[in-house]
């Protein structure tokens, strides 16, 4: 039996009748008790408290109700209720609710420490609110944090310069780069932002502490004279992690000898040195050699920095350049003389550069673009190097013809540069076909003549007479000599290994930047992959699956996010990978 149709049931002597389950009764209105849990009741007088783990209750107003959340902390749907005065959950599926406006999230989060940098650039600052928000009226700033105190305000924003999407509030693009480490207040007035009901935002002040992504330097291939900084003469075919982190500039090398000094610049501006100090290479006022870096001096405002013939160039961010170590063939330090230096010394003049490329040294030779456009060469002009339509040498900065120079390179005798729309020049030797302009035999150009294409981006320089350089487009081109498979294009030694007297791409369309040694190419991709083929004697390219075997098309390394800086020299390289998560 399913169903017993009852008009009045009682039961005697308080027992109830026994109802089989799934047994409906209709009609009852005197039973007081019934048997089972009662899952399927309407219409009973119910004055106890419904308890549940999951109710979808309907609109009505309801004075007794006792919601259980699950263990997830979830459950209950309340519809539209009146005199309801506490919610599980984060409220963000209420609507006409009568509550403030409230902050759900701040980006970045309440005195948070490590705030990356490149997260405010494509994020921003902004806060999440409990509501639909409006524009109101008033100022917000962002400040500087100095004692525990905010002082200077460094940018201020309007309404009209904020983005209020829904529940969201952005502050727009920032003006200037934060400063590391530095912390800093965001001031939110009372009235900036409403609801619908213009119903104010009382304001807020919260602070964060930026942070900047962690670098970290890594070396690899030969160490006899400690180059490779790892505090030891051991070779490495693999990146191997140099001490500290904060690297952001390693040296550029176009000597063709003498290259067993390194050198790099830290995000905090000081420069760091190591390797063979013969000569005063180092810069360090002694003849010292150090397999580890050593900081050079106490200045912390140091730019870009390039090797010389046992020495270096370097710009500091005063625009000011400076050199030392070797200075006996040609003057190549640029002093006018042929003294040499064992700690950095001024060369004349306050406006050259600091900017990646802008900057050069080569074994007796060196060159440097000021920030008007200006190309300034000095030292061994044997081949015509120097660009000055002569063989001349010279002991200070000359200039070369023009105004609009932006990127610069080389090896011993051959020179290539790119101007500011984007076309490359060359000049110097060529036996090797390695000035680019379709001519094979052993041109001497004392003065610069363009390679064609006009959307060339920046170039680096092998030093046995070889170049890559890349395009705006992404794509990476080579050209001079190719004993080692060294211009990428699967010809290596016994395999046609023939030279190239004019650019001709290697395959892909996303290459970022590119370095080059003796025989040895190491460049990046824009997804953050590195890559070498070349010579690999010594561990050179730093691929331990292949030790000392070259080869003749690109070959990855392992490890992602090397987007920073890279350098090759004659026997290995270096390169900066760059760690998104402080």
């Amino acid at each position: 039996m399913s169903t017993i149709n009852v008009t009045n049931l009682r039961g005697k002597g308080g027992t109830s009748p026994n109802l089989p389950d799934g047994a409906v009764i209709t009609g009852v209105v005197t039973a007081t008790s019934f048997s089972g849990s009662g899952a399927n009741l309407t219409g009973v007088a119910n004055t106890d408290f419904v308890v549940g783990t999951a109710i979808t209750m309907a609109t009505g107003n309801i004075a007794n109700v006792n919601l259980t959340k699950s263990a997830a902390g979830a459950g209950a749907t309340v519809g539209s209720f009146t005199g309801v005065t506490t919610y599980y959950g984060d409220g963000s599926n209420l609507t006409g609710v009568g509550e403030t406006i409230a902050p759900w999230n701040y980006n970045p989060d309440v005195g948070d420490t490590k705030v990356m940098l490149n997260e405010l650039t494509t994020s921003g600052i902004g806060i999440t609110f409990n509501k639909k928000i409006e524009a109101g009226s008033g100022t917000a700033t962002l400040k500087i944090v100095n004692a525990g105190a905010a002082g200077t305000t460094i940018q201020s924003w309007g309404v009209s310069s904020c983005t209020f999407n829904v529940t969201a509030l952005i502050l727009d693009t920032l003006v200037s780069n934060l400063t590391l480490n530095q912390t800093y207040q965001v001031d939110i007035p009372s009235g900036f932002i409403v609801d619908s009901n213009e119903t104010s935002y009382a304001g807020t002040a919260y602070t964060f502490t930026a942070t900047g992504p962690v670098s970290r330097l890594f070396s690899w291939g030969q160490a006899t004279q400690g180059q490779r900084g790892l505090n030891n003469l051991v070779r490495y075919s693999s990146p191997t992690q140099v001490g500290g982190l904060g690297w952001s500039v390693i040296a550029r090398t176009g000597a063709n000898h003498g290259t067993y000094s390194s050198f790099a610049i830290k995000d905090d501006g000081t420069m760091w040195v190591w390797g063979n100090g013969g000569a005063g290479s180092l810069g360090l006022n002694a003849t010292t050699s150090y397999s580890s870096p050593v900081q050079l001096g106490t200045n912390t405002n140091w730019g870009m920095v390039s090797k010389t013939y046992y020495g270096a160039l370097a710009t500091k961010t005063d625009n000011t350049l400076w050199s030392w170590g070797y200075n006996e063939n040609s003057g190549q330090l640029g002093h006018n003389n042929k003294t040499n230096y064992s700690s950095p010394t001024q060369i004349p003049g306050t406006t050259w550069s600091t900017d990646k490329g802008k900057l050069f040294g080569n074994r007796h030779s060196s060159w440097a673009i000021k920030t008007n456009g200006t190309l300034w060469s000095w030292g061994d002009n044997e081949k015509g190097q120097l660009g000055h339509n002569n063989r001349t040498d010279y002991s200070s900065p000359v200039q070369v013809p023009g105004t609009t120079w932006a990127y610069v390179s080389g090896n011993e005798a051959a020179m290539v540069a790119i101007k500011t729309d984007g076309t490359m020049w060359s000049w110097g030797e060529n036996d090797n076909a390695q000035l680019g302009l379709n001519q094979t035999h052993n041109l001497k150009l004392s003065s610069p003549a363009q390679i064609p294409g006009t959307t060339w981006r920046s170039v680096a320089s092998g030093l046995q007479k070889f170049h890559l350089a890349t395009r705006t487009d992404g794509t990476l081109w080579s050209w001079g000599y190719n004993a080692w498979g060294q211009l990428g294009q699967n010809q290596g030694p016994g395999n046609n290994n023939a030279d190239y007297s004019s650019p001709i791409q290697i395959p892909g369309t996303n290459w970022d930047k590119v370095t080059a040694g003796r025989y040895n190419v190491h460049a990046t991709k824009t997804d953050g992959t590195l890559w070498g083929w070349g010579s690999g004697a010594d561990g050179a390219l730093g691929i331990p699956s292949i030790g000392e075997a070259g080869r003749s098309s690109p070959t990855q390394l392992p490890g992602t996010e090397w987007t920073g800086d890279i350098a090759d020299d004659r026997h290995g390289g270096f390169a900066i990978q760059v760690d998104q998560t402080p």
